[in-house]
């Protein structure tokens, strides 16, 4: 985290607010940036004055949703195609995809509104989302009521949190961590329920 504040530290004025979106705009194309550090160290920051957190989050917004978007979009004309290739066409044949794509359509709700909060494999899933051709609405709809929730929360808690920081992040990696296995168990649960009446993925 330090390194991210030191990153943001070289810039002043517009370009550090232009530094900061598009740090973010990078996360969600898969670029090798922590968005959670990074809107954490940013937050801090601005708790030292060097931004000003009520600019800081609505370009927050901006900058996440935009990568989200870039990499959904390019998902939904590319990723029908890379998914009938080698070896993705070994791993998921066009039964599993059809029966993958019936399966977010039921349960797309609750799938991409909790992406938003998982560490590390926002980018795959909302990669996936695209290429299993989730309807536009629903990813902004529920990706946006997610991102507001999300930023708000911690944004403003690392703003305020000021010298206990670090115990800030530590809790929140943990938090994050509950809560992806929780949903790998609910997933699980769902998965297993289902195929007790009939087979989903096979």
């Amino acid at each position: 985290m330090d390194q991210a504040r030191h990153f943001l530290t070289q810039f002043t004025g517009t370009q550090a607010y232009l530094v900061f979106y598009f740090v973010l705009v990078g996360c969600g194309i898969g670029f090798p940036f922590n968005s959670d550090l990074t809107l954490i160290s940013a937050s801090v920051l601005a708790a030292l004055g060097y931004f000003k957190l009520p600019f800081l989050i609505p370009i927050a917004f901006l900058g996440l949703l935009s990568g989200d978007t870039i990499n959904f979009f390019v998902a939904r004309k590319y990723g029908p195609r890379i998914l009938t290739r080698a070896p993705f066409r070994w791993i998921l044949s066009p039964e599993k995809v059809s029966s993958a794509e019936k399966f977010l359509e039921e349960n797309g709700t609750r799938f991409l509104f909790c992406v938003r909060f998982l560490p590390l494999i926002r980018t795959a899933l909302f990669f996936t989302a695209g290429s299993l051709q989730v309807k536009p609405k629903t990813f902004y709809l529920l990706n946006g009521v997610a991102t507001i929730i999300y930023l708000s929360i911690l944004m403003n808690l690392a703003f305020y949190a000021g010298e206990n920081i670090d115990s800030l992040v530590s809790t929140f990696k943990h938090f994050q961590f509950f809560l992806l296995g929780s949903l790998i168990l609910l997933v699980l649960a769902v998965i297993i329920r289902r195929k007790m009446k009939g087979p989903i993925l096979s």
